[in-house]
């Protein structure tokens, strides 16, 4: 029988997976959600990376096949890889720009012809 006091989920029992993992994830979501504030800068964003994670650690812990020693551990780093992929998400393939004309210098093209300017067309 498993026990919501140990903290642990012994991944090869299944009949009681369901209510202990609800149970530990409603006794450490605030500390989570905390985490996520700090990790993320601000509220929408520590809520969406909450959600994600509690979809994950759901998979995860149904998928699992070692026991969980020390599950407000195990969830608090997978807490944090999400939200560390989902800042390197972001930042992948963004480019800082300070002005459009320095993009066309270096592209040594022109942002727009004299013909297309609305000075010029009227």
């Amino acid at each position: 029988m498993l026990s919501c006091n140990s903290a642990s989920i012994p991944c090869s029992c299944t009949q009681d997976i369901d209510s202990v993992f609800w149970k530990l994830w409603q006794d450490n979501q605030d500390y989570l959600y905390r985490c996520c504030r700090k990790w993320m800068g601000n509220p929408t964003d520590a809520e969406d990376a909450l959600s994600r994670a509690m979809l994950k650690a759901w998979e995860k812990v149904r998928d699992c096949t070692d026991n969980i020693k020390n599950f407000k551990a195990w969830l608090t780093k997978l807490t944090y890889n999400l939200c560390a992929d989902i800042h390197r998400e972001r930042n992948r393939g963004a480019v800082g720009v300070d002005s459009l004309d320095t993009i066309a210098i270096g592209n040594e093209t022109e942002l727009i012809s004299q013909e297309e300017t609305p000075v010029r067309a009227a």
